[in-house]
């Protein structure tokens, strides 16, 4: 039974969206850009993969019939993301970096174009003799898609790497931002040549182009101005602009096809000349980009996935073809940008990472390749092989650039965070007095309780203490699309704003870090280990599903840090006027009483140690005396005396007993309680239920204990 159309289309969109964000996620998890695994995901639901292990299934929801409406909606998706990649391309990016971005952007776009067009010239005759009707609009668009570098791909991975502040990322953005007005420049031209009937309709469509260009920078670029300011006395973006800034979309989009350019350089020319760095500009990008990702793009990536049956490359034995398509691509985009820049300067490491980075194809080279198969001007199987090289050339990038340029290379050019100094020693070697505290913040509230725990534990010897407050971020969804550089700094200042004024306010030191990860507790833990921090403090994560609040992050802090850790839950903390320690006997148990103890001497605290024992079984006696021997050692040590209440309770719940006596504390200070093994993601699971009822604030610590080194076996000698 055939689907309405309609019905159809809702099918088709709803599982290229399903389908494409599980390859997002996939690749996110391989380390390479989420997008990228989008893109795979939907050329596997085509003739590559569908097609091939479920003919019937492939037919019943992609016939052919479907394919015009797929197109449709693709084309429009493409046009609106064209106006965001305009919108976010600032012409001080290629400013900042002189000549040296522009010749190298020109070099990386000059060197892959002529390869492109000499390989069309060379093999055009087994290639495209039956298919296209114009050798030469078939090369130059071969030289584009070979020369194209997704802007917005690349600066993803520039600030999922932290060098969008360094020397290498500065130069790439220079350059991709050249090789984007560049590319689609070039696109109209091409399209135009490829459609012109004879000079006469040349010099028509030049001149009606300069007339469109004039008047999108000497009327609409006012008008916008126009629209900013409306914005800015309203302090929102209104229907009614929106609906403007729409029509004027269309409306560029609709002029550039008209007048025989492309609808695409119409939409991208009008984000050209919106306003730059404007709260109006992000603003609109937020309204925009989240519809257009979500929604649209996955369409236009079962759009090329439909057109894109890699079998033709079998079936023609083109794999040489293929292989040398790659050669010249990675040659010409890579080898042509590394020379410029290395020309320009830079030395070979930091070149080499450069052509890496512009070597990121993505969106950009399927854009251009979708507008050759249009016009005719791309065989099915050169556009199969050319789909095959963007997909190789974006997804080697990340390894490549891990390889000639590691993370430890990177040195910021002007940084605000500097980086955390290790806490200094004295001439005998040993550690010098004082605290190292690192403070991770998610959330911009929570810094505010996290320094005022770690001022009672500094107490007043400030002057060795320090605090390293750090601010990781994951990449969130529309950073795929751009560039983040001046969102990075903004939410930085947000985000460490109240843990420095009350850092401030309390005469603490403090290094500051920020930037963008995706491994969070992976590099709270090196970063830890970095700083010589003594102790981590760090909030807890509300669950989404269940009660475990010592899961995700937090988990793998507790599990991977190399130093001792205390997880806050902060539930109306004040002051820890009142501090309860229930203790089981474990080296975390040990760690909160070393802790409570800080506390008292700097803030007078009252603490309580609960020890709960099982009622009448023999070793309940000899587990109180251990309990309050560790508490004698720690609270009545020579040289400071400390007030404690050590208490014994008999009770077959300890959970309930803590719960309970929790109400009369202002802080809960207890060990992870490591029951199931470290490694486990259930341990500690009596911190857990405690944590999940208690109604006082609480301190959730875990000591580090690292494992001791093999004992090597004695050598034996020969008798």
């Amino acid at each position: 039974m055939d689907l309405h159309p309609l019905l159809l289309l809702f099918l088709q969109v709803a599982l290229v969206i399903a389908v494409s964000r599980l390859g997002g996620l996939l690749f996110a998890r391989l380390r390479q850009p989420q997008v990228l695994g989008e893109i795979v995901a939907a050329v596997l639901l085509g003739p590559s993969l569908l097609g091939w292990v479920w003919p019937a299934g492939f037919t019943a929801l992609f016939p052919a019939h479907s394919h015009a409406y797929v197109d449709i909606l693709a084309q429009v998706g493409v046009v609106f993301f064209l106006f965001l990649v305009g919108l976010e391309l600032d012409p001080r990016l290629v400013r900042a970096r002189g000549r040296g971005g522009l010749s190298t952007g020109l070099a990386s776009m000059l060197v892959p174009i002529a390869l492109g067009v000499a390989f069309v010239l060379i093999f055009y005759k087994p290639l495209y003799e039956l298919h296209s009707r114009s050798y030469r609009g078939a090369a130059l668009f071969m030289g584009l898609a070979m020369a194209a570098a997704s802007f917005p791909m690349m600066a993803r991975i520039l600030t999922e790497r932290n060098l969008q502040r360094t020397d290498v990322g500065a130069l790439a953005i220079a350059c991709a931002a050249v090789n984007d007005l560049s590319s689609w420049c070039l696109l109209a031209v091409v399209v135009a040549i490829t459609g012109m009937q004879g000079l006469a309709h040349a010099a028509l469509m030049a001149g009606l182009a300069i007339l469109f260009i004039s008047a999108m920078f000497l009327a609409v670029r006012p008008f916008l101005g126009r629209l900013e300011v409306i914005y800015d006395r309203r302090g929102r973006l209104s229907q009614n602009v929106m609906a403007v800034i729409f029509l004027l979309i269309l409306a560029s989009a609709y002029t550039a096809e008209a007048i025989g350019g492309h609808a695409l350089f119409g939409a991208f020319l009008l984000g050209w000349v919106m306003p730059k760095g404007t709260q109006f500009v992000r603003h609109l990008s937020e309204k925009l980009e989240d519809y257009t990702v979500v929604f649209l793009l996955p369409v236009f990536f079962l759009y090329t996935g439909l057109h894109t049956d890699m079998h033709l490359i079998r079936a023609g034995g083109l794999w040489a073809f293929l292989g040398l398509i790659v050669l010249l691509a990675v040659a010409g985009k890579w080898g042509g940008a590394t020379l410029a820049a290395r020309g320009a300067g830079m030395p070979w490491r930091e070149s080499v990472a450069v052509g890496a980075l512009l070597n990121t194809r993505g969106l950009m080279a399927l854009i251009v390749l979708s507008v050759g198969r249009e016009t005719g001007l791309m065989p099915p199987a050169v556009y199969a092989m050319m789909v095959v090289m963007t997909l190789i050339t974006t997804a080697m990038t990340t390894p490549v650039l891990h390889y000639v340029y590691p993370r430890r290379l990177a040195t910021p050019l002007e940084s605000s965070f500097p980086s955390p100094t290790p806490t200094a020693a004295g001439d005998d070697g040993r550690r010098a007095p004082g605290l190292s505290i690192l403070i991770p913040v998610a959330l911009p509230k929570s810094g505010g309780p996290l320094v005022q725990l770690a001022d009672t534990l500094i107490g007043p010897d400030k002057a060795h203490s320090k605090l390293v407050a750090i601010h990781l971020r994951k990449p969130v969804d529309h950073e795929a699309y751009r560039s983040g550089l001046d969102e990075a700094a903004v939410t930085h200042e947000e985000a460490l704003a109240p843990l420095l004024a009350q850092a401030r306010g309390r005469s603490l030191r403090v290094e500051q870090a920020s930037f963008v990860s995706r491994d969070v507790g992976g590099d709270i833990a090196r970063f830890a280990a970095d700083a010589s921090a003594d102790l981590v403090i760090m909030g807890f994560h509300k669950p989404v599903i269940g009660k475990t609040i010592l899961g995700g992050t937090v988990h793998r802090v507790l599990a991977g840090c190399h130093t001792d850790v205390a997880i806050f839950v902060d539930r109306g903390f004040r002051a820890a006027r009142r501090i309860l320690v229930p203790y089981l006997g474990t080296a975390h148990d040990k760690l909160a009483l070393d802790l409570a103890a800080r506390m008292a001497r700097s803030t007078e605290a009252l603490v309580t140690v609960l020890h709960v024992v099982p009622p009448m079984r023999g070793g309940s006696t000899q587990s109180a005396d251990g309990a309050r021997h560790a508490v004698d050692r720690v609270f009545h040590a020579p040289g400071h005396d400390l007030p404690v209440t050590f208490r014994v309770v008999e009770d077959e719940s300890p959970v309930g007993v803590v719960v309970h006596q929790a109400q009369n504390a202002d802080l809960v200070i207890i060990g992870v309680a490591e029951e199931w093994g470290l490694e486990s993601h259930l341990f500690g699971w009596r911190a857990q239920r405690i944590a999940r009822d208690c109604p006082s604030s609480m301190l959730i610590v875990r000591k580090y204990e690292p494992k001791p080194a093999p004992t090597p076996e004695p050598a034996t000698t020969a008798g």
